[in-house]
């Protein structure tokens, strides 16, 4: 995720791999609960259903994407 925020700060390419998200994304959903309590996650973005792996994941964690 810090790639992410990175490149789009300093305006490169933002592309994550969508497998990897999903892997990501797979082991964080179930620790919603714990990440949030951490203080590191912000609030969930809502996002479309349609929406593409990457931008769920950045999404649950608290990004705009």
């Amino acid at each position: 995720m810090h790639t992410w925020d990175l490149a789009r700060a300093t305006g490169q390419d933002e592309h994550l791999d969508p497998a990897k998200c999903a892997q990501l994304l797979d082991g964080m959903l179930p620790l919603d609960d714990v990440l949030r309590a951490s203080g590191q996650y912000q609030p969930r973005v809502e996002v479309p259903e349609s929406a593409d792996v990457p931008s769920r994941l950045l999404a649950f964690i608290g990004r705009k994407p």
